[in-house]
Order: structure tokens, then sequence, then C-alpha cells
């Protein structure tokens, strides 16, 4: 079966930055483990992470709650703290100085929180979302800001439903395995269609931007909890490797000093077809300066 060529889906003019959580590190922000103690405590459970992966911890704290209640109530609950917690941040001179840049065209990132908005425009709030049909999800989902398409792939802070804004933050191992479902839907026909018809039929979604459009991937450690993001990058390689003609560019950029203990991560990524730039940097803020400085 001929399929349609991928070639006139690249869009070399539209590049995207994919944002993780230590941008946020830079000032009062807080990490995984922070929050999840944060929202342990607030609780008052006892339980600690240990070893647990987040999203299986996660899942113990909605079990540990309340036991007198649903799951799905705790949850509700917690995502809730999550929110409480994650809206108060906002942007520090690194976010400002991406935007000033005006590099990339689009965002990505995993954080739930307005810090990128806010450094487009701080008088962005309150959001108007493109697609609130989508409350759970965050695969159509996108707030544009001065041009800008910013994607929260594990969701926001406030989805646009007054009912429960906050379901659709990606913490829980449940959560987790039903958005791989629907991210292989995407791009895994079980009616025989290529990826490029695929691409060309659906809504727009962020999912297609792995194949479509370069990305950048910063402040974010690639934990191989992610499975989602690992089944992306795993297919985008095994296509390349059949011949596809994908013409985007995907780059891992780390700071020098974090190098040595990524390197399993580093060969995995290369053998998939991912670049990777690594930054001689004596600092992570030292990191972001010099990182910026790359973009022209």
């Amino acid at each position: 079966m001929a399929y349609k060529p991928l070639t006139g889906l690249y869009n070399e003019n539209e590049k995207y930055l994919f944002l993780g959580n230590g941008i946020n590190q830079l000032s009062k922000g807080f990490s995984w483990s922070d929050l999840l103690n944060n929202i342990r405590k607030s609780a008052r459970i006892t339980s600690e992470i240990g070893s647990k992966t987040y999203p299986l911890f996660f899942e113990e704290l909605s079990f540990t709650l309340d036991t007198k209640k649903p799951v799905e109530a705790n949850i509700r609950e917690l995502k809730k703290l999550i929110a409480d917690n994650a809206i108060k941040l906002t942007p520090n001179p690194a976010h400002f100085a991406l935007l000033e840049n005006n590099y990339y065209k689009h965002y990505l990132t995993t954080n739930y929180d307005y810090c990128i908005e806010l450094a487009a425009d701080p008088d962005c709030m309150p959001l108007t979302h493109n697609d609130r049909r989508t409350s759970k999800f965050s695969l159509y989902r996108y707030n544009e800001v001065n041009g800008h398409h910013i994607w929260h792939i594990h969701g926001e802070c406030d989805n646009g439903r007054k009912s429960n804004p906050a379901d659709s933050i990606l913490i829980g191992f449940e959560h987790y395995a039903d958005y791989l479902d629907k991210i292989h839907r995407l791009i895994k026909s079980d009616t025989g269609k290529g990826l490029a018809e695929q691409i060309l039929e659906a809504r727009y979604n962020w999912v297609h931007k792995f194949f479509t459009h370069d990305i950048d991937i910063v402040g974010f450690g690639m934990d191989f909890n992610e499975l989602h993001l690992w089944f992306i990058l795993n297919l985008r390689g095994r296509l390349i490797r059949k011949g596809a003609e994908i013409r985007n560019t995907i780059q891992w950029i780390i700071p020098e000093i974090n190098a040595e203990k990524q390197m399993d991560k580093i060969e995995l990524l290369k053998a998939l077809g991912v670049k990777i730039m690594i930054l001689k940097s004596a600092s992570y803020p030292s990191f972001y300066e010099k990182f910026i400085g790359t973009l022209s």
C-alpha cells in the first residue's frame, strides 16, 4: 500500500519549545517531589514518596485521603490542591527572556501553571481556551496569547470548566494510561491509514507536532515514567528507520553539569533519532542564559 508522504507536512517556519519544570526552579518554583509532599502534608497523609513513581504515589494519596469517599472524589480534591499551588507561580527573568527573544513560535509544556502566558502578556488572564470540549485530556486544548499557541500537554490549573477546572491535571497512573491510549489512536491507525493521512484528517493537536515541526526540549528530565512521550519518540524513530521522510528535528538540550547522570537517556534518545545538545554551564541559571544566547 502506498502512503502519502510526510515531507509536505514539515513546517520549518514554526519552531516549538518544549518547556519542563526546570525553568521554574530558577525562582520560587517547586519540584514534583515538593509538590506531592506539600499535598501530602495538606491532606494530613503520613505515607511518603520513597522510591515510588509519582503517578503511583498520587494513586496512593487518592486512596488514602478519605477512605469513606470514592477514589474519584479524592482525586478531584487532590487536583484542586495541586492547582491552588501551581496557580501561584509567576514568570521569572528566563521566561521573559525566552518570549522576548521570539525565536519560538509556539510552546509545549508539562507545567500546569501560566508562566509562559504571563510572560507573553502580563494582562492575559483570565484565559479563553480554544477548546473546552476536552476538559480531562489535553490533546486539543491550547491557549493563544500574542500569537503563541501554548499547549499544556499535562493539563493546566483551569481547563475552562467551572464544574471541575483542575480535571485536566495529568498526574495519576490511570490518567496516564488513558492518555497514552488516546495518543496511540492519533498516530497508529487500526484501519491501515498512513500517518500523513491521519495528520491531515485529525483535529489540530500537539501530538502530530513531533512529526511536522522542529522541537527543542529544555528543562525536562525525560523521566522514563513519561510513557506517552517515549511512545511518540519510539514510533517516530521506527518510521524513520523504515524510510519515512520525516524532516523535522527534535533536540534535547541539557546542562553539562547534569549530563553524566543522564547517559542512559542520552544513549536511548540518540538511538531513537533525537539530537542531543549539551551546554557548558556552571549552574542552572547560567545554563538558561547560555541557551537563550544560542537562539537566533
